[in-house]
């Protein structure tokens, strides 16, 4: 559930909810830049589905549909998504709120016909990805969680599975069961990554947040003492201009939801091999998605 790239140039891009208008458009830049030698990877940093009231049309289902169609996070292709809390509360059957907003329930009206794929593609996503030059990417950032490794190491993480010791929600893979999450909440993994996946970043913990960076950068090094990682690039909060440094270690990236308009919407373009000693030059390497 870790995902390593050794070589080539990456695009990355974040928390479309349900956004089709810009996913057709990342598509376009991407096969664009493929096209022309600059980017050889598509990278996705979760939170895909769900979107916000009053905002475009909601294409949550068509977006997974056409990723599942173009071989996303199979063997071989160019097109990583990784997990976001908003895919992973429908793994588990969580219902997510957010004041009086319900996500996960009308996404679930809308697949039920299809639950299993969708969710088993949900279950194929990474939860973190490593570039050879030592850029972490995934979807929310970072936890305090990190700094207790008492029984949850990097290796849990490389060889955790979905269908494990709790398996209620792989029985009911094909009905949305909210009773379920009540058991997983239950479950010391469960405890663990609605910690990790859900936590609000320094919004949550304040000044405190930029040692937890360090320490997921030190929690994800432990397996490569010549060239450990540097930098992190999350997504998760919206950032009105696209793009911004969470001090000198973390860029925060927004590609759709959480952008004051279209003409702020950013992607990152890097290339794996390459080390980024801080945050400062990656965001040198965002890029107008319009």
């Amino acid at each position: 559930m870790i995902c390593d790239i050794q070589f080539g140039k990456l695009m990355i891009v974040s928390d479309l909810h349900g956004n089709g208008f810009d996913f057709r458009q990342i598509l376009k830049v991407y096969r664009k830049l493929k096209s022309e030698g600059k980017a050889d990877y598509l990278v996705f940093l979760g939170d895909l589905i769900h979107a916000y009231p009053g905002k475009r049309k909601d294409e949550s289902l068509e977006i997974i549909q056409e990723l599942i169609k173009m071989g996303a996070n199979k063997k071989g292709s160019g097109v990583i998504c990784l997990l976001g809390n908003h895919e992973f509360v429908h793994i588990y059957h969580i219902p997510l709120q957010r004041g009086h907003l319900e996500f996960t329930s009308w996404f679930e009206n809308r697949i039920r016909k299809n639950r299993e794929e969708i969710v088993r593609f949900f279950m194929d996503m990474p939860f973190m990805l490593r570039t050879k030059g030592g850029v972490l990417v995934n979807h929310t950032g970072s936890s305090d969680r990190y700094a207790q490794t008492k029984g949850i190491d990097l290796n849990w993480f490389k060889r955790y599975s979905h269908e494990g010791e709790f398996v209620a929600h792989i029985e009911n893979i094909n009905t949305y069961d909210p009773q379920i999450s009540s058991l997983f909440m239950k479950t010391a993994k469960g405890d663990y990554l609605w910690d990790v996946l859900m936590n609000g970043n320094e919004r949550q913990y304040g000044e405190e947040y930029l040692e937890m960076v360090d320490d997921l950068l030190q929690f994800a090094s432990v397996d490569r003492e010549n060239s450990p990682m540097t930098t992190l690039v999350s997504g998760h909060i919206g950032v009105d201009y696209g793009a911004e440094t969470i001090g000198s270690r973390k860029l925060r990236l927004c590609s759709s939801a959480g952008c004051l308009r279209d003409l702020e919407k950013k992607y990152l373009l890097i290339d794996a091999e390459k080390r980024y000693t801080n945050s400062l030059e990656l965001l040198e390497c965002c890029c107008d998605l319009y």
